[in-house]
């Protein structure tokens, strides 16, 4: 291919932007070749720009093949990076249907009572069972805590 081939291969994955400068005391050029993914924005490596200094006559004689190179270790980059994301998203999907089905699995074996009560609000009527919160005054009654024993001691569990 030759070199404006090249750049148009190039261009067709990401916007391409072309810096040259001449140093007339040593006789070569630098070339630059800034890339702007249209769709890779998030990945870096592919942003990577192309920094090359030589003579004019090393230019003509291999730009064309380090251009070509260039675009096709970025391609295989934008590849890879596609390939990732793929497996990071069924990787979440795999994980979302797990947690689901086990949801699912926790309610269907939870007792009844369990899921009436707010978490760690379970407590103890008086003749020690567990207490529905059905008594004869809707229910308003202090209750003793799990952690009471039966005598009245209160005992802590995480002191």
């Amino acid at each position: 291919m030759t070199m404006f081939e090249e750049l148009y291969a190039l261009a067709t994955s990401t916007t391409l932007t072309m810096l040259l400068s001449a140093d007339e005391k040593t006789g070569r050029m630098t070339i630059n070749v800034i890339p702007k993914p249209k769709k890779d924005v998030d990945e870096p490596a592919l942003t990577k720009a192309l920094s090359l200094t030589a003579t004019p006559a090393e230019f003509d004689a291999g730009f064309v093949e380090v251009l070509k190179g260039y675009r096709e270790v970025r391609q295989s980059l934008a590849k890879q990076a596609e390939a990732t994301q793929e497996v990071l998203q069924a990787a979440k999907a795999a994980s979302a249907k797990k947690a689901g089905e086990a949801m699912t699995k926790a309610v269907k074996h939870a007792p009844a009572d369990a899921t009436t009560k707010a978490p760690g609000t379970v407590q103890t009527s008086p003749d020690g069972g567990l207490d529905d919160g059905d008594d004869e005054n809707g229910g308003n009654e202090p209750q003793p805590s799990a952690a009471t024993a039966a005598g009245g001691d209160s005992y802590d569990l995480f002191g």
